[in-house]
């Protein structure tokens, strides 16, 4: 079930074009004072703005006399839900065209009613959690909620969401009880308190960071930003449950000799030891070519201009690419796989491999 908005303005004022339109819009939504900034790219005429770290960018395009903006809301959350329509508000203001009526799916533009809102999130999880219940007593496995396509996180629960894997038991109760359920988005409250700030840093930590010292200056401000997050959340409640014990683990990589640092390395001494991120464990990547590569979660990662996906740490790189052949005449045979690998480029290498698995060849080529 789908909970977001898709909205059309109203016939725009004449004389703009498409590209002088979106780069207003993307100016008014980056000078927007607000954390996470967020960020904007404009590709083929359509402007996407990534506004939360757990939720899909919002899409915003001219079509004929209208701007329609679409965001889709269900992984972020109800307080998200309604910082998109307040995004939106701010938008038809810049355009003078307002929005026309209807578009969003849990009526919230129109009612205000945030009771009514939060109960379309929590049908959305109770019903999730008794399919995936369903499908798992099928002998179905693999789960994930809310989550991006493309990876596939290892870990010990029997479904992955943006803040962590949940077991078997707690589906059970999630399908019970939706304040269980409640749980799992990162952005409930429209309030920007200790809550949202806590939910931001754990989204991060679970997806995105590394556990080492950062390699690339994009991983050092990632985790910057999150342990200036969870510091934010102690600030403005300080008897909130945080992640002690990796923000501490955080601060080390960055090699930060602060009081922040002093405070988390002390509160870490009481925790458990740290337990976050699902990138302590292998990730599964859908690459080109319908191709999956298993890798050490901690590796960095980059798709090059040519379709090379590359990941590497301070020890190791790994490089990958793929094609597709066509036989300039259609009517003469394919070649086999075999033929196709002997006209390839020999790999160098200190260690040649092969893969032979049913009609799938392969060759590596591993050097030191």
């Amino acid at each position: 079930m789908f909970i977001g908005l898709h909205l059309q303005t109203t016939a725009l004022p004449e004389g703009a074009s498409a590209s002088a339109l979106l780069g207003t819009i993307a100016d008014a939504i980056t000078a927007a004072p607000h954390d996470p900034a967020p960020r904007c790219r404009i590709e083929r005429e359509v402007l996407y703005a990534d506004l939360h770290p757990a939720a899909e960018a919002v899409r915003i395009a001219i079509e004929g006399e209208h701007v329609t903006l679409h965001a889709n809301t269900v992984t972020a959350g109800p307080g998200y839900h309604q910082h998109v329509v307040g995004l939106a508000e701010r938008i038809a203001d810049l355009l003078s065209a307002p929005w026309l009526p209807e578009g969003d799916t849990t009526g919230w533009r129109e009612t205000r009613d945030d009771r009514a809102l939060e109960r379309e999130f929590h049908d959305w999880a109770t019903a999730a959690a008794a399919q995936i219940l369903e499908l798992h007593a099928e002998g179905m496995s693999g789960f994930a909620l809310a989550l991006p396509a493309g990876v596939a996180y290892t870990h010990d629960g029997l479904v992955a969401t943006q803040l962590g894997p949940r077991t078997e038991a707690w589906l059970i109760e999630a399908r019970r009880d939706p304040a269980v359920a409640q749980d799992i988005f990162p952005w409930w409250s429209s309030a920007i308190d200790a809550a949202y700030f806590c939910g931001l840093a754990l989204t991060e930590m679970w997806r995105t960071v590394r556990w080492r010292a950062p390699l690339t200056d994009e991983e050092r401000a990632v985790q910057e930003r999150v342990v200036t997050w969870i510091e934010r959340a102690h600030g403005l409640d300080p008897e909130m449950q945080l992640p002690w014990a990796e923000q501490s683990e955080l601060l080390t990589y960055l090699s930060e000799e602060s009081l922040r640092a002093t405070r988390a390395h002390l509160k870490a001494q009481s925790r458990a030891p740290a337990r976050v991120g699902y990138r302590r464990q292998p990730v599964r990547l859908e690459l080109s070519g319908g191709w999956y590569l298993t890798v050490p979660g901690e590796l960095a990662e980059r798709w090059e201009e040519r379709g090379t996906w590359v990941g590497w740490d301070e020890t190791r790189s790994i490089f990958f690419n793929s094609f597709t052949a066509q036989a300039s005449d259609e009517r003469a045979p394919l070649p086999t796989t075999d033929e196709t690998l002997r006209r390839m480029p020999a790999l160098d290498g200190d260690e040649l491999l092969e893969l032979e698995v049913g009609e799938i060849r392969g060759y590596a080529a591993l050097s030191t």
